[in-house]
């Protein structure tokens, strides 16, 4: 018996090699000048500084002072070899990252962030690269609001939140492995309102940084082949770009999701929310797609703000919005942001407008997931949707469909 146990653990623990080699062998049967032999990861070490986007008097003595933080994140960068999706964004980079932050004073706590990224060229030169980046992810940490422990804290009511970070900025090419960056960026914090309170921690500043760019494949190489030096840096596949065929969509989207009420802060229920939408979107390139389309909510919320009532009937916790949309399209991924505008004066209280800002994954052909965060009072967290949808491609022949 155990020298079967031994047998085992011996070829689980052979078989990572044995793949791993036989990986190896295949990428030392590619021709030597392959634009696709090993792989390109980038690490980066930032470091931010910066202040607060003030929207509460409860923490002067925090958010008058500035924070400071450090960022590392390790990243693939597309050839453009594979899909013609990198080609269209300029080749960019994905990966994950890890995010901590130091704020003077103890009633936030210190929080850090996991999250996934991409960095994309605005323009990319010899040397000069000017780049736009967009991370989202979970963070943890915050000392969240409790009237007993910790009142003077009215900003953020839960230890778990979502961290949102969107930066431009410059990275010059040093040498063959070596970058310096320079980023301008904006932080955002907030759990979606389904804890109260939650103005959200918003944070402006800047990052310096240093960025190392390796291929893992280059020592592995010289095992087989001392006189071959794989690039660290690939060079990109510039391949055609077919026409695209312009189109129409009708999209349609229905959501559910729970909220807390600012009158029922820490402690109170949690109540119901829903969402339907339709949008009619014209797809313009193989990226975007522009529309307009209407909202309809339901809010049981709306049964204790803005005002108290005892027996609300359908129509008192429904309202409705009408929305101008851009979808930024990427292999199943597309990122929705929408500006609505209330009809009507039911949710006055809310503001005169409202944002959606979200994400989608095309499950099948048609077929799609998303979540999205709609807001009120310009910035501030209304609720989250989570919800399924279904678009529907007319005016062309579904044969030309990219």
């Amino acid at each position: 018996m155990k020298k079967i146990i031994t047998l085992s653990l011996c070829c689980v623990l052979m078989f990572p090699a044995l793949l791993a080699q036989n990986k190896y062998d295949d990428l030392l049967r590619v021709k030597r000048d392959s634009l696709d032999y090993g792989f390109y990861n980038v690490v980066d070490l930032k470091l931010h500084n910066g202040r607060f986007m003030k929207n509460s008097e409860s923490l002067d003595d925090i958010m008058d002072n500035p924070y400071f933080a450090v960022d590392v994140r390790i990243g693939f960068q597309t050839t453009g070899v594979k899909q013609i999706w990198d080609q269209l964004y300029g080749f960019p980079v994905y990966g994950v990252g890890f995010y901590s932050v130091y704020f003077e004073g103890g009633e936030l706590g210190d929080p850090e962030a996991v999250y996934m990224f991409m960095r994309a060229p605005i323009f990319r030169g010899k040397r000069l690269t000017w780049n736009w980046e967009l991370a989202v992810g979970l963070s943890y940490g915050f000392y969240k609001y409790d009237p007993n422990e910790n009142p003077d804290q009215q900003v953020i009511g839960s230890n778990h939140n979502v961290y949102f970070n969107a930066a431009t900025g410059l990275s010059y090419e040093l040498s063959k492995r070596f970058d310096i960056t320079l980023d301008f960026d904006l932080t955002h914090f907030s759990n979606g309102s389904t804890r109260t309170p939650n103005l959200g921690v918003n944070l402006a500043g800047f990052a310096l940084g240093g960025r190392y760019s390796f291929n893992p494949v280059k020592n592995l190489t010289k095992k087989v082949d001392s006189e071959y030096d794989p690039p660290f840096r690939p060079e990109f596949v510039y391949r055609k770009i077919e026409k695209y065929h312009r189109h129409s969509e009708i999209i349609l989207f229905g959501s559910m999701g729970g909220k807390t009420t600012t009158t029922q802060i820490y402690d109170g229920p949690t109540y119901f929310i829903s969402s339907f939408s339709a949008d009619y979107a014209w797809a313009y390139h193989h990226v975007g797609m522009v529309g307009a389309g209407i909202d309809l909510f339901y809010e049981s919320a709306l049964r204790d703000y803005p005002t108290k009532i005892e027996n609300a009937s359908f129509s008192d916790l429904t309202y409705s919005g009408w929305h101008i949309s851009h979808y930024l399209r990427m292999y199943r991924l597309t990122l929705v942001t929408q500006l609505g505008f209330y009809i009507g004066d039911k949710v006055s209280h809310k503001g005169p407008y409202y944002l959606q800002v979200g994400g989608s994954y095309l499950i099948t052909e048609n077929f799609f997931a998303r979540i999205a965060l709609k807001t009120r009072n310009g910035a501030v967290a209304d609720f989250i949707e989570w919800g399924l949808g279904y678009q529907i491609p007319f005016a062309y022949a579904k044969k030309d469909r990219n």
